[in-house]
C-alpha cells in the first residue's frame, strides 16, 4: 500500500467543484442545482458558511488526451477546511484575495514554480507550507505529509485526481471553460467565498472586477482590431476568438475585435509565422511571453523587419504581457485585474 493511502481514513470531508481545463484537459460546463443551492444556503447566513454543505463541480466531467473521461464527484463538507492545498495558481490568488488562511501546500516546483509575483514570498515553501511538486508532476508523498482537508486542482493536475482522492476525498476541480470567461472567474470566487464565509469580501472583489472589465472594454473599442499571439522559444502562436482558443476571452470578454477568425483551434494556438502576423496586419498586437523573460530579451525576435511593417509596430501598439499571469495564473481574481491593467497601461 502506498504511503499516502494511510491518510485516507483520517482525512476531513470537503467538497467538489469543477475547473478550468488547461493543456491536457477539455472541460465541459454543466449547470447543477446542488451548487446553486449550496451558494444560497451559505449566503442566507451572511458571512458565516453553513455546514454541512454539498458542493457540485462547475464542470461535471473532463476528457483527457487519451480520450478517457474523468467525472468529478459531489463532496459533502462537514466543516470549514482548515488545511488547504491549491495546485492552481489562479485559485490560490483568489483565496489570498479573499483573506482565506490555512494554505499548507503549493506547487512551488523547488522554487521554480510560476507563481504570481505578489504571492511568491508569502507562499514560499517553509515549515508550514509544503512544496507539493509542479503543475504537472505532483509529489504525492509531500501532499500526504501536509495532511490537507481539501485539495484544489485544475486541468494540469486532472490526471492525478484518483490518486489525490486516496489522500483525501475532498479534491475540488476548480474553474470553468472559455464560454463565459469572466463569469467563470466570478463563480470560482463565489465558490471559495461560500466555503470560507467570505461573501462580503467576494462582493467587493467582483465589483472591482466588473469595473476593470468595463474599463478595458472601453479601451478595446478604440481600435479597429487586435491579434493575440504567444511567444515561446523564438516561435509565435496565434489565437483568435474561437470557442477552443485559449485566449478567446481577450476578444469575447475584454472587447477587442479579432484581426482574423481563421486560426486553427488549440490550447497553445497554431504555428503563426511572422509573415502570418503581417498578413492580418493587426492594429494592436498583444504578445504573451510564454518564457516569462524580460521584455528586452524578446524584442529582438518579435520586432524584426517583418513585424516592423505592421500597423501595430508603426503605431507603437505592440503590447508585451506578463507570462506568469497570462499563462500560469489565469482565473485568479487579482491576476485577472492585473492582466487588464497591464493592457490599459500599455495602450495609454
Amino acid at each position: 500500500m502506498k504511503k499516502w493511502r494511510l491518510l485516507t481514513a483520517t482525512a476531513a470531508l470537503t467538497l467538489m467543484l469543477g475547473a478550468c481545463g488547461n493543456d491536457e484537459v477539455e472541460d465541459k460546463s454543466s449547470q447543477d442545482t446542488d451548487s446553486a443551492e449550496t451558494g444560497s444556503q451559505a449566503e442566507s447566513n451572511g458571512d458565516k458558511a453553513a455546514f454541512p454543505m454539498t458542493v457540485s463541480s462547475l464542470t461535471a466531467e473532463s476528457e483527457t488526451e487519451d480520450g478517457s473521461k474523468l467525472v468529478f464527484e459531489d463532496v459533502k463538507l462537514e466543516e470549514e477546511p482548515k488545511r488547504i492545498i491549491s495546485f492552481d495558481y489562479g485559485f490560490l490568488d483568489t483565496l489570498d484575495a479573499l483573506g482565506v488562511e490555512g494554505i499548507v501546500g503549493v506547487a512551488a516546483n523547488g522554487g521554480q514554480g510560476n507563481i504570481a509575483d505578489h504571492l511568491k514570498e508569502k507562499y514560499a515553501p517553509s515549515d508550514d507550507i509544503k512544496d507539493v511538486g509542479s503543475l504537472k508532476e505532483i509529489n504525492l508523498e509531500a501532499v500526504a505529509a501536509a495532511e490537507p482537508d481539501v485539495i484544489f486542482i485544475s486541468g494540469r493536475q486532472a490526471a492525478f485526481y484518483e490518486e489525490l482522492k486516496e489522500i483525501t476525498p475532498n479534491v475540488i476541480f476548480i474553474g470553468s471553460d472559455n464560454t463565459d470567461y469572466i463569469k467563470g472567474v466570478e463563480e470560482s470566487v463565489d465558490l471559495a467565498a461560500n466555503i470560507f464565509g467570505k461573501q462580503e469580501e467576494a462582493k467587493k472583489l467582483k465589483e472591482d472586477l466588473e469595473a476593470k472589465v468595463n474599463e478595458v472594454k472601453e479601451k478595446a473599442g478604440q481600435y479597429e482590431n487586435a491579434l493575440v499571439a504567444m511567444y515561446n522559444d523564438k516561435k509565435v502562436s496565434g489565437f483568435d476568438n474561437g470557442e477552443d482558443s485559449r485566449f478567446a476571452y481577450v476578444y469575447n470578454d475584454f472587447g477587442f475585435k479579432p484581426a482574423t477568425t481563421d486560426i486553427e483551434a488549440s490550447a497553445h494556438g497554431s504555428d503563426f509565422s511572422y509573415e502570418s502576423i503581417l498578413k492580418v496586419d493587426p492594429e494592436v498586437l498583444l504578445i504573451i511571453d510564454r518564457t516569462d523573460s524580460e521584455v528586452d530579451a524578446i524584442k529582438k525576435d518579435i520586432e524584426n523587419d517583418i513585424i516592423k511593417k505592421t500597423k501595430a509596430y508603426q503605431n507603437g501598439k505592440i503590447v508585451y504581457l506578463d507570462g506568469t499571469n497570462w499563462y500560469f495564473s489565469s482565473n485568479g481574481i487579482t491576476t485577472e485585474m492585473e492582466k487588464m491593467q497591464e493592457i490599459l497601461d500599455e495602450l495609454k
